[in-house]
């Protein structure tokens, strides 16, 4: 018997350009997980992967403006197409694009794809989403994490007020912040519960589910929680 095994094809990709601190980056993936950390320069690794795709038939796009810079990808036939046509369609092309990126300090960042986690720590402003796919964000600014079909778990390194929304429809959500933050927290959950010290959750009176709207010190921090399928875990 002739055994035959199929041979993923890897590309690599791989761009350095200027970015500074207040100027924006944004990541939009499609099949692929998207890693951030912040670093001394602006630098994108990325490898693209097929295992009966073409992954020269998948375009990495940088875009730099006034503003910042847009990363995308675009797949066969629509590799002329900018990142601002915010087009996900693959065309049957298998091609997964795993991103490695590296911001420097004070960077605005937007990263998200559709299929793929999602694992970002930054210095600025942060915000992470996906569709299918786990959401890890851990900064100072953290303003998005969410996702439809996954966990989010955010870690939020400064006590500063700011607003943070965290959703998804099917896990849980798990946020850490620093020890005597104030906190203003709408949370609910349908399948789930809530953990919150200090805080003390309602139930229904029949059936699952957990809801939490209150204010832990000066309230400088609001929290907008909200997973279908999960529990919400405040530390």
């Amino acid at each position: 018997m002739l055994l035959v095994l199929a041979v993923a094809a890897a590309v690599p990709f791989s761009y350095d350009g200027p970015l500074r601190a207040g100027q924006t980056l944004t990541i939009r993936d499609v099949n692929g997980p998207v890693r951030v950390r912040t670093g001394d320069r602006f630098s994108v690794r990325a490898t693209k992967t097929a295992h009966r795709g073409d992954p020269n038939a998948v375009a990495i796009k940088v875009e730099p403006g006034p503003n910042g810079t847009v990363v995308c990808v675009r797949y066969a036939p629509d590799l002329n197409r900018g990142c601002g046509d915010r087009s996900n369609d693959t065309h049957d092309n298998d091609t997964s694009v795993a991103f490695d990126v590296t911001v420097p300090r004070g960077v605005t960042l937007d990263a998200s794809s559709v299929n793929g986690d999602v694992d970002v720590v930054n210095d600025g402003p942060s915000d992470a989403t996906s569709v299918n796919g786990n959401v890890r964000v851990s900064g100072r600014d953290v303003r998005r994490a969410i996702t439809v079909n996954g966990s989010v778990t955010v870690d939020i390194l400064d006590r500063t007020r700011g607003e943070l929304t965290a959703k998804t429809v099917n896990g849980a959500i798990d946020v850490t912040l620093p020890h005597g933050s104030g906190l203003t927290v709408d949370a609910s959950t349908v399948n789930g519960d809530i953990h919150a010290p200090g805080m003390t959750a309602t139930h229904p009176q029949y059936g699952p589910g957990a809801s939490l709207h209150g204010t832990l010190g000066d309230g400088g921090r609001r929290l907008n929680l909200d997973s279908v399928n999960g529990s919400i875990t405040l530390h």
